[in-house]
């Protein structure tokens, strides 16, 4: 009996491990603003679009192999490459998400590639979930360097963002510093992305 009760103790501690610990949405970290980009051949615009969630327990102990989800589903227009182009992420069409695991630091790194579609309606706030192992950690803005998800960044969404500032509204999708308004900073932040052709392509096709 004592035998037994040593192996159940065991088998509780490991099962208490990191591997097995909850991610807290107080002491873990994720970003308040993403830009969704677009791509170079079969690389992502880490450049400009690379950002990094860290997940930890309600102890402040980083989780480890921890699955996290960055889910885009609930911003107007937006469409997530069903390609991932971000080496090992994976792509869930079905939640518009983009799956990465933890590292032993309870870190993962994301870049998404997708682009918006014309005449979708304007929005605005926080429109990006983000999950770990279940657990919703937050919510966060999302701007589409990519307006009309084709052809790359290129001189048709400057024009959709002229469109947009025009508005005279905070539209966050022409947000791009994520500041809740659309003004020559953002213009700024695009031609720079422009420029350093980082975002020349679009994603080859999108999640349904």
């Amino acid at each position: 009996m004592k035998h037994l009760l040593r192996l159940v103790s065991c088998a509780a501690l490991l099962f208490a491990g990191p591997s097995h610990a909850v991610p807290s949405p107080s002491t873990s970290t994720i970003p308040s603003h993403i830009l969704l980009v677009g791509r170079s051949s079969d690389l992502a615009d880490t450049s400009s679009g690379a950002f990094l969630v860290v997940v930890h327990d309600l102890t402040n102990v980083p989780v480890v192999n921890s699955t996290v989800e960055v889910r885009i589903l609930n911003c107007p227009g937006a469409r997530l490459s069903s390609q991932s182009y971000n080496p090992g992420t994976t792509i869930r069409c079905g939640t518009a998400g983009e799956l990465h695991t933890t590292d032993i630091h309870g870190e993962a790194r994301f870049t998404l590639v997708g682009g918006g579609t014309p005449g979708s309606p304007p929005g605005a706030g926080p429109c990006v979930q983000i999950f770990a192992s279940g657990v919703l950690l937050g919510t966060a803005s999302l701007a589409y360097v990519d307006l009309d998800g084709a052809g790359g960044a290129g001189t048709n969404d400057m024009s959709l963002w002229f469109g947009d500032f025009g508005l005279n509204e905070p539209i966050g999708r022409s947000d791009f510093d994520g500041n809740g308004t659309i003004d020559a900073n953002d213009l700024s932040i695009w031609l720079g992305i422009w420029g350093a052709a980082g975002s020349v392509q679009s994603a080859a096709s999108y999640c349904p």
